[in-house]
């Protein structure tokens, strides 16, 4: 980023003949490499946000029974935790057998929050973790995670832009046969084939970052419902007025609108600026990671699938020990 600022502050203007435009280039490229600093530094800075900066949802007491295999609320065996999770933490999310339920971090021992996931490179649970990046080396999460795509979206302007300007240099250059005359700075044709391979990949990824607020999901959440990792898949459907199946929509999913303003704030300027639109206090409704927003049509059909599919298992296993039991009889006969 410095030595493409330094090409078009130093280099580019030997190739520009309006002082007006010159004018107007550099302050757009200025203009956009601070602000891609200030989103990358205040991705790194901000820190995506975990349970454990919350002291009410660390947990101090587990039970003491060593020999306790219970499965806990988390899908997982040993100690359970001896309190009662805070009054102001609520859940959606159903839980691998389709119960509901709080759920909690073993390793971090403290209560887990909807779309809160334990990341093993960063060593502790994210709240809303999307991916852990090694780009930033740290995990895109629910406070760095609209930092994050508006660097990839200034990123992205500022290589278009580049490419916009020394592609123009170079072609009409190359179109007056200018080359064979003037000196031709190697900087110039590196920019303009960098900025464009980093153009059309910075622009995909926001692209599909922009699909993924669209629908109010992270990359996990993408990736679990498309392999059906925790077995979403059997509980959200529903039946249309011709006994079609269909897919429920996503609970977190409210609109495009509410989507959006969910992650990039409710005024023009934050959707602009890297400003800050969430807060790290736990009673601060839903701008803290840990409650969310879901739409209620949606959840109460999901829980009422997830109901049904839970008293059919009862009845298959009623009906397995049954037939086991009459078999037990007909061998004793």
């Amino acid at each position: 980023m410095a030595w493409s600022l330094y090409v078009m502050l130093v280099i580019v203007p030997n190739y520009t003949e309006s002082q007006f435009a010159l004018y107007i280039q550099s302050s757009i490229a200025i203009l956009l490499f601070t602000l891609c600093m200030i989103a990358y530094f205040r991705t790194i800075h901000t820190g995506p946000g975990s349970p454990l900066d919350y002291p009410q949802l660390k947990i101090d007491h587990f039970s003491e029974n060593p020999f306790d295999d219970s499965r806990g609320l988390n899908g997982t065996t040993g100690p359970r935790p001896n309190q009662e999770p805070p009054e102001f933490m609520t859940v959606h999310t159903l839980k691998l057998g389709g119960n509901q339920g709080f759920r909690y971090c073993g390793k971090c021992n403290c209560w887990k929050p909807d779309r809160t996931h334990h990341c093993s490179k960063s060593g502790k649970c994210i709240l809303k973790m999307d991916h852990y990046c090694p780009w930033f080396s740290i995990c895109i999460g629910y406070f760095n995670y609209k930092f994050f795509v508006q660097f990839l979206y200034y990123t992205a302007a500022y290589c278009w832009i580049a490419f916009g300007i020394t592609f123009k240099i170079l072609y009409d250059i190359f179109a007056t046969d200018k080359y064979q005359e003037d000196y031709i700075s190697i900087n110039l044709i590196l920019l303009c084939v960098l900025s464009l391979t980093f153009g059309i990949s910075l622009g995909l990824f926001a692209a599909f970052s922009l699909y993924m607020i669209s629908k109010n999901t992270t990359t996990i959440e993408f990736q679990e419902q498309r392999w059906n990792y925790r077995g979403i898949d059997r509980y959200n459907y529903e039946f249309d007025a011709n006994g079609k199946q269909k897919k429920l929509s996503n609970i977190f999913d409210l609109g495009k609108r509410r989507n959006f303003k969910e992650v990039f704030g409710d005024g023009w300027w934050t959707w602009l600026l890297p400003v800050s639109v969430t807060e790290k206090v736990a009673n601060a409704g839903f701008r803290n990671g840990i409650n969310f927003k879901i739409n209620d049509e949606v959840y109460k059909k999901w829980c009422h699938n997830a109901e049904l599919q839970n008293q059919l298992n009862e009845q298959l296993s009623s009906f397995k020990d049954r037939v086991r039991r009459e078999r037990e009889t007909y061998v004793e006969v």
